[in-house]
């Protein structure tokens, strides 16, 4: 039996990719001039770290000013994205109830997300996430160490789970964040909605579409 879980949240706990593409192509038509596309959103920006982003938007215009004002400007759309679509900013399903039967086990759990902090904020009052985390047990992206594909996130997860990497199933939705995982050495894997990956290396355990039975079936040897 695993000993612990760390959750990655956008994609994974909440499905909100498109929402998400919506604030990016407000932020990139606006300030870079250009039309995105769900392809180069889901092959170059899902997952990573707002900074990356910024690096990766700037390489089509070097001269242009790398400003961090435009991922606050994109956060608050986005949130506001959420806001008009009340129905559909949720948990998925069996995500409320996994926590419980978690917490019923004394396994602990974390979450591991490359979002920063006034999302964070947000996702605590909207999700009650303090029924079952303390802040201490949600690492984000506070720009003190790489995001994901970097492997650092999921290692201070599992530290702060008091737990290898190696004994913690870590849930994931994209390509980066199970390259994190594995680059942490989770001991295993398990992609929400799809094989980001495309089946290639690193090995997914198994893909699920929601949480419903997740305890203890993805947490047994």
């Amino acid at each position: 039996m695993y000993k612990g879980v760390i959750f990655d949240f956008n994609g994974t706990l909440f499905e909100d990719e498109d929402l998400q593409a919506e604030g990016w192509a407000a932020v990139i038509r606006k300030y870079f001039g250009r039309e995105m596309t769900m392809e180069e959103f889901r092959g170059k920006i899902l997952g990573l770290g707002n900074v990356d982003i910024l690096h990766y938007l700037n390489s089509f215009d070097p001269e242009k000013q790398f400003d961090l004002s435009i991922t606050d400007e994109k956060e608050r759309a986005y949130r506001a994205f959420c806001r008009d679509h009340p129905e559909r900013t949720v948990l998925l399903p069996g995500a409320g109830e996994t926590f419980d039967a978690l917490q019923a086990a004394g396994i602990p759990f974390a979450i591991a997300t490359a979002s920063e902090i006034t999302n964070v904020d947000f996702y605590f009052e909207t999700f009650r996430l303090d029924r079952w985390f303390t802040r201490d047990r949600v690492i984000f992206d506070d720009r003190t160490f790489p995001v994901k594909p970097a492997p650092d996130i999921y290692l201070h997860a599992a530290a702060r789970l008091g737990l290898s990497p190696a004994d913690c199933v870590v849930c994931e939705d994209t390509a980066s964040g199970v390259r994190a995982a594995a680059a942490a050495g989770a001991g295993r894997i398990i992609a929400r909605g799809s094989d980001p990956t495309g089946g290639t290396e690193p090995k997914i355990y198994a893909v699920i579409d929601d949480f419903r039975g997740f305890y203890p079936k993805y947490l047994e040897d």
